[in-house]
Protein backbone atom coordinates (compact mmCIF):
# COMPACT_ATOMS: atom_id res chain seq x y z
CA UNK A 1 0.00 0.00 0.00
CA UNK A 2 3.05 2.59 0.59
CA UNK A 3 4.97 1.38 -2.63
CA UNK A 4 1.36 2.43 -3.92
CA UNK A 5 0.83 5.65 -3.00
CA UNK A 6 4.72 6.64 -3.15
CA UNK A 7 4.41 5.54 -7.02
CA UNK A 8 1.49 7.22 -7.89
CA UNK A 9 3.18 10.70 -5.95
CA UNK A 10 6.17 9.58 -7.90
CA UNK A 11 4.58 10.06 -11.13
CA UNK A 12 2.45 13.19 -10.17
CA UNK A 13 6.50 14.26 -9.62
CA UNK A 14 7.33 13.30 -12.77
CA UNK A 15 4.60 14.51 -14.49
CA UNK A 16 5.39 18.48 -12.90
CA UNK A 17 8.89 17.98 -14.17
CA UNK A 18 7.86 17.36 -17.45
CA UNK A 19 4.98 20.37 -17.42
CA UNK A 20 7.30 22.41 -15.52
CA UNK A 21 10.40 22.04 -18.28
CA UNK A 22 8.08 22.77 -21.20
CA UNK A 23 6.54 25.40 -19.64
CA UNK A 24 9.70 27.41 -18.98
CA UNK A 25 11.17 26.35 -22.54
CA UNK A 26 8.42 28.14 -24.17
CA UNK A 27 9.96 31.37 -22.65
CA UNK A 28 7.06 32.23 -20.10
CA UNK A 29 8.00 35.86 -18.64
CA UNK A 30 6.03 34.73 -15.40
CA UNK A 31 7.64 31.41 -14.13
CA UNK A 32 7.27 32.67 -10.60
CA UNK A 33 3.49 32.32 -10.37
CA UNK A 34 3.13 29.62 -13.21
CA UNK A 35 5.70 27.74 -10.17
CA UNK A 36 3.38 28.92 -7.58
CA UNK A 37 0.35 27.62 -9.91
CA UNK A 38 2.17 24.12 -10.14
CA UNK A 39 3.10 23.53 -6.80
CA UNK A 40 -0.42 24.37 -5.47
CA UNK A 41 -1.71 21.77 -7.76
CA UNK A 42 0.66 19.37 -7.00
CA UNK A 43 0.44 19.97 -3.37
CA UNK A 44 -3.38 19.29 -3.19
CA UNK A 45 -3.32 16.60 -5.42
CA UNK A 46 -0.71 14.59 -3.69
CA UNK A 47 -2.83 15.31 -0.05
CA UNK A 48 -5.60 14.27 -1.64
CA UNK A 49 -3.96 10.83 -2.05
CA UNK A 50 -2.13 10.50 1.45
CA UNK A 51 -5.81 11.41 2.69
CA UNK A 52 -7.49 8.79 0.70
CA UNK A 53 -4.83 6.30 1.81
CA UNK A 54 -4.70 7.34 5.48
CA UNK A 55 -8.87 6.60 5.46
CA UNK A 56 -8.27 3.22 3.76
CA UNK A 57 -5.57 1.53 6.06
CA UNK A 58 -5.23 0.63 9.17
CA UNK A 59 -4.42 3.31 12.01
CA UNK A 60 -1.12 1.66 12.83
CA UNK A 61 0.74 3.07 9.61
CA UNK A 62 -0.85 6.61 9.63
CA UNK A 63 2.61 7.97 10.38
CA UNK A 64 4.59 5.96 8.05
CA UNK A 65 2.25 6.68 5.07
CA UNK A 66 2.12 10.54 5.64
CA UNK A 67 6.39 10.47 6.77
CA UNK A 68 7.39 8.32 3.21
CA UNK A 69 4.24 10.29 1.12
CA UNK A 70 5.82 14.15 2.67
CA UNK A 71 9.49 12.88 1.97
CA UNK A 72 8.82 11.75 -1.86
CA UNK A 73 6.64 14.90 -2.67
CA UNK A 74 9.71 17.03 -1.27
CA UNK A 75 12.32 15.17 -3.10
CA UNK A 76 10.84 15.29 -6.48
CA UNK A 77 9.85 19.20 -6.05
CA UNK A 78 13.86 19.44 -5.05
CA UNK A 79 14.60 17.42 -7.71
CA UNK A 80 12.42 19.70 -10.24
CA UNK A 81 14.39 22.53 -9.35
CA UNK A 82 17.27 21.44 -9.56
CA UNK A 83 16.56 20.13 -13.37
CA UNK A 84 14.47 23.30 -14.19
CA UNK A 85 16.91 26.08 -12.80
CA UNK A 86 19.88 25.83 -15.92
CA UNK A 87 16.57 26.36 -18.43
CA UNK A 88 15.67 29.49 -15.99
CA UNK A 89 19.30 30.94 -15.70
CA UNK A 90 19.64 30.76 -19.35
CA UNK A 91 16.61 32.74 -20.75
CA UNK A 92 17.79 35.50 -22.56
CA UNK A 93 14.53 38.50 -21.14
CA UNK A 94 15.14 37.50 -16.86
CA UNK A 95 17.41 40.45 -15.47
CA UNK A 96 19.81 38.77 -12.24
Amino acid sequence: MILLMNLIIGMIGLGSIILASRWILNKNNNWFSSHLVFLTLKLSLDSFIIGLFIVFSEKNIWLILIISGMLNIVSFHFLEGYLTQKQLLHIERVNV
